[in-house]
């Protein structure tokens, strides 16, 4: 389950957020602020100023842009500057200079200016003429101010349109059509701005503006028709449009995202309530003072608390040896030195007649009879094995996991058909909300519009269902639940038993078998404290089966008490667990033109084919 949900969020990660690769992937820039001043002049042609201010990430030899003028004269009076510094028109392609050209209707500039990671300001100025036409009852301008041929997206575009004289009140009208998310505003009855951000590449920015023909009265470009009522009616029609996709888009957006999270909480609260409430336990006590059923280590481990791994093997050896299967010796280093020392484990001659686990047998096939000879396996051989043979050390190990379940079955701890009538409504709920959240996706490439409220909002509801799915699940039923809470109860005792005055801690065997739980549960230390403070020297050797292989190694004559050297206990697991661990590790593969939001559509003004990039 745990698996399901990291690539469930992996996938939505991917979908969601991916950043777009820019040029190519060693390097990459972006498009933080992009402005354009547009001064009307009265005889109609308009001064323009483009800023655009790059942010480079890698090495580039400079900028390019393009100016569509389809259906106006070409362009004049071109200049271009960087940071502020002008620029001079060559063909040499040195740094400093630029190159301009016509490519049918487009004004092709290349500007020369190599950059290593840094923020630039490339401006651009020109004059274009026949910006305005002048009708019977009002002058129109009509231009894309930002093309769809940029190569990234624009952070934030800011416009200004400046008339030459200001007009009276309520003769200015202007409209803007481009991404939802902007804003056309009106200042001093003279200027119109222009403000959104996140346009992508691909996306436009149109400027539509009328005003009388007093305020360029000289213009030549002049059409003898009405032209007020059918632009406004044009721009009332694009209005609704724009607004009903705004509405469209809320109600998609935070509808489907507050519906996700409705149908998460919903069947959440209703499968717990009615399925996975948890029971009502008769065991009320803070310790458990024994083992609570017979099931070995490993088991307990991955049935009680979900985990299973190199502990699990080294506490299932130690089991082994108690249970009079196996032995252990230690092989000492030439160098006597005890962190090089190994050990090697041993099947018993004559076993104990007691018949073993699935995961017990598999474990003793695994690393005696296949990676070492039959009768016995030293850690160094093991952990060579693993390094040569990865994959065939990887399925024994797979192997011996699903021993361990399959021996989980003799404990009838959980509610079958609870837990399948309880996965119903959330497999049904799941599928829901895929549903729900690829509409939203779908509407989202769509629109070309992203909401960070329906992203957040539904993660959020897919890890609300997918958590509880993971946390509540299998169903535990009475006994179950009983033994759940005395496992528990058990593991507190061994943590704790430490620091408390016992006066009667049971035999040495009690100990033993406390012990190789420990293991599974990372409380070994607690367990040879206590047993070393409550057992002489004397009860280890002659009682113990698994106190003597952690202490043995420390017994000095003389000592009333096995905790003479402690160390030499925790490094006997640790050379074990760190066998194991690194052996496993080895193994693994690494509408009224007042102002107001921007609307959809295009009212027909040119320059669609302007853009710019890097080079």
């Amino acid at each position: 389950m745990k698996a399901k949900i990291i690539l469930f969020f992996s996938l939505l990660f991917f979908l969601l957020v991916l950043p777009h690769s820019i040029v190519s992937a060693e390097r990459s820039f972006t498009i933080p602020s992009y402005e354009n001043t547009v001064k009307i002049q009265p005889d109609g042609t308009a001064r323009i100023t483009e800023k655009v201010t790059y942010d480079f990430d890698g090495s580039f030899n400079g900028a390019t842009m393009d100016i569509d003028t389809a259906g106006l004269p070409d362009i004049t009076d071109l200049r271009v500057s960087v940071d502020g510094v002008p620029y001079v028109s060559a063909k040499t392609n040195q740094t400093g200079t630029f190159t301009s050209h016509y490519v049918d209707d487009t004004l092709k500039i290349r500007v020369f200016s190599p950059t290593e990671t840094a923020k630039k300001e490339f401006t651009y100025m020109y004059t274009l003429k026949n910006a305005i036409i002048n009708y019977n009852d009002t002058a129109e301008f009509n231009r894309k101010l930002v093309g769809m041929n940029w190569q990234a997206d624009l952070d934030h575009v800011a416009i200004s349109i400046i008339l030459p004289k200001a007009t009276q009140d309520g003769e200015l009208q202007a409209w803007a059509h481009g991404p939802l998310n902007g804003d056309v505003s009106l200042h001093d009855n003279q200027t119109v701005k222009l403000d959104v951000d996140n346009v992508k590449a691909g996306q436009f920015v149109e400027a539509h503006v009328i005003f009388p023909t007093n305020i360029v009265a000289i213009n030549q470009n002049i059409q003898a028709v009405d032209k007020k009522a059918s632009i406004e009616a044009q721009e009332a029609t694009l209005a609704d449009q724009a607004n009903f996709k705004r509405m469209l888009s809320k109600t998609i957006f935070y509808g489907g995202g507050l519906l996700l999270l409705l149908l998460s909480l919903v069947t959440v609260s209703i499968v717990h309530l009615k399925y996975t409430k948890k029971k009502t336990i008769v065991f009320k006590d803070k310790y458990f003072h024994d083992i609570p059923t017979d099931m070995s280590p490993a088991v307990m481990n991955k049935l009680i608390f979900s985990k299973l791994g190199a502990s699990d093997i080294v506490a299932t050896i130690m089991d082994l040896v108690r249970k009079r299967q196996l032995t252990i010796e230690e092989l000492p280093d030439v160098s006597g030195n005890k962190k090089k020392a190994t050990y090697t484990i041993s099947k018993i001659p004559i076993p104990s007649p007691i018949k073993l686990l699935e995961h017990e047998k598999r474990l003793i096939t695994w690393l005696i009879d296949k990676i070492g000879d039959g009768e016995k396996v030293t850690l160094k051989e093991i952990n060579s094995y693993a390094k040569k043979n990865k994959t065939a050390f990887s399925s024994s190990f797979r192997s011996w996991q699903a021993g361990v379940k399959k021996d989980m079955k003799a404990y009838d701890y959980f509610d079958k058909t609870t837990a399948s009538k309880a996965s119903k409504p959330l497999i049904g709920t799941t599928i829901a909300l895929i549903v729900i959240a690829l509409i939203i996706l779908i509407f989202s490439i769509y629109s070309q519009t992203f909401s960070i409220f329906a992203c957040l909002v539904g993660i959020l509801s897919f890890a609300i269902l997918f958590i509880f799915w993971a946390t509540a699940f299998p169903v535990k039923n009475q006994e179950g639940a009983e033994e759940f809470a005395k496992w528990h109860a058990f593991r507190r005792y061994i943590k704790d038993v430490g620091n408390m005055d016992i006066a009667d801690v049971g035999s040495i065997a009690i100990w033993d078998h406390y012990l190789s739980y420990s293991i599974s549960l990372g409380l070994t230390k607690e367990v040879l404290k206590t047993a070393s403070i409550h057992f002489t020297q004397e009860e280890v050797v002659q009682h113990s089966g698994l106190l003597y292989y952690y202490y043995g190694g420390a017994m000095i004559s003389g000592s009333t008490h096995a905790n003479m050297n402690a160390d030499f206990a925790q490094s006997f697991q640790s050379s074990f667990e760190s066998s194991f661990s690194g052996a496993l590790a080895s193994s693994s593969s690494s509408s009224s033109g007042s102002g107001g939001g921007f609307s959809g559509g295009s009212s027909g003004g040119g320059g669609g084919g302007s853009g710019g990039g890097a080079f």
